[in-house]
C-alpha cells in the first residue's frame, strides 16, 4: 500500500505544485495514515504466546495477557492454534490501538476450522469473535464484533453483534460444519452508524454480506479484541491472520469507503478547479 500511495502522490505533483500549501499537506497526511493499522500474521516461531506475536504493521501494540488463553501458542506454520484451549472459560486478547470516533474500520480474521460434532457442549458454546471496543472496561464497551458460533443444535452460524443504545445486530448466516476456511469481517462505519460483516468460504474469491446492523452512535474504537470461548481441544481451529484496516480490504467483493487514492484525486480535481476560478477572476 505505501508503494501505492507513494506512486499516486508522485504522479499528482505537478498539480500539486500549484495547490495552496495547507491543502496538500492536509492530503498527504490523509493518504499516510491510510491501510494496515494493526496486523498479526503468527509467523513467529513454533510456541509463541499471543502476548509475545509480532505486530507486523509495525506499531508497537500486542496482545496483552490472559489467563483463559495461555496455552493458546503459534505453530510454527504462520498459524495461532487456538485449539489449544482446554478451558470452558470466556477467554479475551487485547491489543490497543489509536483512537477512532470517525470514519471506517475493518476488522478481518482469515483462519480454518472444524469443529468435532462428538463434543457439543449444549452448556456453552464454541465461540470466535474479532471485536471493535471502545475502551475500559473494554470488556463491556463493544462496538462492533462478528462473532462465529456452534449452535446448540450443532450447526455453525456468523453474524454481526452491536451493543449499546440503539444498536442492532446483522442476521446470521450458516457456515460448512466441516474442515473451511474462512475469511470473516465486521465493517463498522461510525459516520453513519452502520455495521456489516462479510465472509468467504472460497479464499476470497466471493463475499457474503449481512447487512442491517446499527452501531450505537456514542461509541468509538480503541481497541480490538480476540475471543476464543469455551473448550476448543477437541476441534481443530487454526487463526492465519488478525488485522485493522480502515481501508477495505476487498474492494469490489465487498462494499466500502473510496481508497485513498480515489480520495486524492477528488480532493486535487476541486482544489485545481478552485486554483483556477480564482486566476480567472
Amino acid at each position: 500500500m505505501p508503494n501505492l500511495i507513494s506512486t499516486t502522490l508522485g504522479r499528482l505533483r505537478p498539480v500539486a505544485r500549484s495547490l495552496p500549501a495547507l491543502a496538500l499537506a492536509t492530503l498527504t497526511a490523509a493518504a499516510a495514515h491510510g491501510g494496515i493499522l494493526e496486523d498479526f500474521q503468527f509467523s513467529d516461531p513454533s510456541g509463541t504466546a499471543i502476548e509475545a506475536a509480532a505486530n507486523d504493521a509495525g506499531t508497537g501494540h500486542l496482545w496483552d495477557v490472559d489467563a483463559d488463553l495461555v496455552d493458546v501458542k503459534t505453530n510454527g506454520s504462520g498459524q495461532l492454534d487456538a485449539s489449544l484451549k482446554a478451558n470452558t472459560d470466556f477467554g479475551t486478547t487485547y491489543v490497543d490501538t489509536d483512537s477512532f470516533s470517525t470514519g471506517s474500520l475493518y476488522g478481518v480474521m482469515e483462519l480454518s476450522f472444524a469443529f468435532d460434532p462428538n463434543s457439543l457442549d449444549t452448556a456453552e458454546n464454541e465461540e470466535i469473535r474479532i471485536s471493535l471496543i471502545q475502551f475500559d472496561p473494554r470488556s463491556t464497551f463493544v462496538t462492533a464484533e462478528f462473532e462465529i458460533q456452534r449452535e446448540d443444535d450443532n450447526t455453525v452460524t456468523i453474524f454481526g453483534n452491536a451493543v449499546g443504545t440503539g444498536a442492532v445486530d446483522t442476521p446470521s448466516a450458516l457456515l460448512n460444519m466441516t474442515e473451511t476456511s474462512l475469511i470473516a469481517v465486521v465493517a463498522a462505519n461510525l459516520d453513519t452508524s452502520k455495521m456489516e460483516v462479510h465472509f468467504s468460504q472460497d479464499g476470497g474469491a466471493s463475499f457474503t454480506t449481512l447487512t442491517g446492523g446499527i452501531l450505537d452512535p456514542t461509541r468509538g474504537v480503541e481497541s480490538l479484541r480476540l475471543t476464543l470461548n469455551n473448550d476448543l481441544s477437541q476441534d481443530s481451529v487454526l487463526i492465519d491472520r488478525i488485522y485493522l484496516t480502515d481501508m477495505n480490504p476487498y474492494p469490489g467483493l465487498i462494499p466500502g469507503i473510496p481508497e485513498p487514492s480515489t480520495v486524492i484525486l477528488a480532493g486535487l480535481s476541486l482544489a485545481g478547479m478552485a486554483v483556477a476560478r480564482r486566476r480567472r477572476r
